[in-house]
C-alpha cells in the first residue's frame, strides 16, 4: 500500500506526516459528498491491488493527491469541512490519546507537536481545530502529574497569547481550564503565577465559573466533539 508524506520542500519547519492511500481516497469521498461541485476537476486515482510500488503508479498519485491538497487549500470550505479536518487531525490525535492512556507522555508530546504544527499551516491561528490542539499539548503537561511542565512551557506561553484574540464562547469555554492548567505548570517551574490567578479572580468577579470546572483534556475533548 501506498504512502505520502505531506510536507513543504520550501518550509525551514515542515510538519511530516504519513497518510496512506486511503486516507486520502476518504477525504476525497467525503468531499466529494458534501461538494461535489467543487471536485470537478480532481481526477483521484483507482486503488490497484498489485503493482503498488510501481514508480509511475506513485508518481500519478502523488501528482493527483498534491491537486486534491492545493484545492483544499484554496477554499475555507473545504478546510473546514469535516473530512478535511478528519484527514489532517485524527490520525495523530488517535495515536498521542492511546499514548497517554499508557502514560507515554513524551511520546504523546512528540505526536502532538507534530500534529499542531501541521494543523497550524492549514487553519488560522485561532481557528477551533488549531486553539484545541494548542491547548491538547499543554493538556498534556496536566497529565503527566507535572514531568512535562518544562517542555510545555512554551505552548502554554502561546497558547495564553492566542486567546487574547478569543470571542467564541465555545472556544472560551476551555479558557479556564487552560488557565488552571498553567497556573499548575508556573508553580511547578516556580514561575510568577500571580497574573494567571488575577485573570481567574476578575473572571469570577464576572461572574463565570471558574472553579470545580473539568480538566484542560476533558474541556479540549470536549469541544472536538462538538
Amino acid at each position: 500500500m501506498s504512502r505520502l508524506y505531506i510536507l513543504n520542500v520550501f518550509d525551514p519547519d515542515p510538519a511530516n506526516v504519513e497518510r496512506r492511500y486511503t486516507h486520502f481516497l476518504d477525504l476525497y469521498n467525503g468531499l466529494k459528498k458534501e461538494f461535489p461541485a467543487l471536485l470537478t476537476s480532481i481526477s483521484f486515482p483507482r486503488k490497484i491491488v498489485m503493482g503498488n510500488f510501481d514508480p509511475n503508479l506513485i508518481s500519478t498519485r502523488c501528482t493527483a493527491f498534491e491537486s486534491l491538497l492545493d484545492l483544499i487549500a484554496g477554499d475555507s470550505r473545504l478546510r473546514d469541512s469535516q473530512a478535511a479536518i478528519t484527514f489532517f487531525q485524527d490520525i495523530e490525535l488517535n495515536e498521542a490519546k492511546q499514548l497517554i492512556n499508557e502514560g507515554k507522555f513524551d511520546q504523546a508530546l512528540s505526536v502532538l507537536e507534530t500534529s499542531f504544527k501541521l494543523l497550524n499551516k492549514v487553519y488560522t491561528d485561532r481557528s477551533r481545530v488549531v486553539l484545541g490542539a494548542l491547548c491538547r499539548i499543554v493538556a498534556c503537561a496536566g497529565t503527566s502529574d507535572g514531568t512535562l511542565a518544562g517542555p510545555v512551557e512554551r505552548w502554554a506561553q502561546l497558547a495564553l497569547k492566542r486567546y487574547e484574540a478569543v470571542s467564541d464562547s465555545d472556544l472560551l469555554l476551555i479558557y479556564i481550564p487552560l488557565l488552571h492548567t498553567c497556573i499548575s505548570i508556573w508553580e511547578t517551574l516556580g514561575r510568577d503565577k500571580s497574573k494567571l490567578v488575577e485573570e481567574l479572580n476578575d473572571l469570577r468577579k464576572r461572574g463565570m465559573k471558574v472553579d470545580s470546572v473539568p480538566s484542560l483534556m476533558e474541556a479540549v475533548d470536549s469541544l472536538t466533539t462538538v
